[in-house]
């Protein structure tokens, strides 16, 4: 038993192609699986982006949420924590460490 990652892409098919060339850039090291026509999203109930679950080997979710705040992380960890706690998992302390991309001069503009 071990903690797995796996990211689902869910954008529309047109856009796949830019999918490999992204995850390559930000070197995940985990798997990325692809669902352009929502087909996951909707059995796994998904009402925002980002979605982020917690599946034990059971197949039971035991944390769900939906988009992301700054923070965030740290209630993601502390869930974790609990259920390995709660399940009597042995694990190594995590770290994580906040990265931040883009530069001084770069704007966001949102237009609504």
């Amino acid at each position: 038993m071990g903690l797995k990652v796996l990211a689902v892409n869910a954008n529309k098919p047109n856009i796949l192609n830019q999918v490999r060339p992204y995850i390559n850039k930000r070197k995940y090291k985990f798997p990325v699986s692809v669902d352009p026509r929502g087909k996951l999203a909707k059995t796994f109930r998904v009402v925002g982006y980002p979605s982020l679950f917690f599946v034990d080997h059971n197949g039971r979710i035991f944390h769900k949420s939906s988009g992301y705040e700054d923070g965030e992380e740290h209630e993601y960890l502390k869930r974790l924590l609990e259920y390995y706690k709660k399940n009597k998992i042995i694990h190594e302390e995590f770290k994580f460490q906040k990265q931040v991309t883009g530069t001084e001069t770069s704007k966001v503009i949102i237009d609504f």
